[in-house]
């Protein structure tokens, strides 16, 4: 098992994108910019991305408490925020996917990144989505915290190297520069970025101790720390969501 699809989706810095699009803090050009640089060529019903925009600006219900952009990541230990067996559940990826509040209904965002491409498709549930964890950033940070401090704990014990492999903490600075790009939209809270560095930084560790140093011998424990990772990107997103909305 690769460790990235665990602990990263560009569907993280999409879904702030598009709040921030929502909001007017950001223009069309530069989200539809910045979307290509997160995935490659977009494609909505067969043609290009900005209708799928539009359609989210028509149906997007901007006044509701709470955040009308949702980011929904899942994985080992963690169920996906959707009915089970309905049609966006069928068609989800590892990547996950973006909720945004409608009116009557939920609007479901499902992407598949397939190299260089993604394709959207859209769903509407009127039934109620399963609740969220709805933590805080300071909840979401402080389990981040611990998993930061366990991951540590994990490189440390992978002790000497062989001389063919690369230093880990090296390694490490170099994956983290690789999970923070290509960015965010202006205006995104303080506390939502703390959370979303907090998690690239673990989940370079984890994908240097598994993928490149080749030591799956704490593969047990890092379930839990997948976890934490994805929690935090969701209530990061949440939070920059609801700062664009205030």
């Amino acid at each position: 098992m690769h460790s990235r699809a665990e602990v990263y989706s560009p569907l993280q810095n999409t879904a702030v994108w598009i709040a921030a699009w929502l909001y007017n803090v950001e223009s069309s050009d530069e989200t539809l910019d910045a979307l290509r640089d997160l995935g490659g060529r977009h494609s909505y019903l067969g043609g290009p991305l900005l209708p799928l925009l539009r359609d989210i600006r028509t149906t997007a219900d901007l006044d509701t408490p709470g955040p009308a952009v949702r980011l929904i990541l899942w994985g080992p230990g963690q169920a996906p925020g959707l009915l089970a067996g309905s049609p966006a559940m069928e068609a989800l990826t590892p990547a996950g996917a973006i909720v945004v509040r409608g009116h009557d209904a939920s609007h479901i965002l499902v992407p598949r990144y397939t190299g260089t491409t993604v394709q959207w498709r859209w769903f509407e549930e009127t039934r109620r989505l399963p609740e969220p964890a709805w933590l805080s950033p300071g909840e979401a940070d402080a389990l981040l915290a611990q998993a930061t401090n366990q991951a540590a704990l994990l490189i440390d014990a992978t002790g000497p190297t062989r001389h063919d492999l690369p230093n880990p903490r090296l390694t490490v600075g170099t994956l983290a520069d690789f999970y923070d790009t290509p960015g965010l939209p202006a205006g995104v809270t303080a506390r939502a970025a703390k959370l979303f560095a907090r998690a690239d930084q673990v989940a370079a560790i984890i994908e240097t101790v598994t993928d490149r140093l080749n030591d799956h011998s704490f593969d047990p424990q890092l379930f839990a720390l997948w976890r934490h990772i994805r929690t935090a990107r969701m209530a990061g997103v949440a939070d920059a969501v609801l700062d664009y909305q205030r």
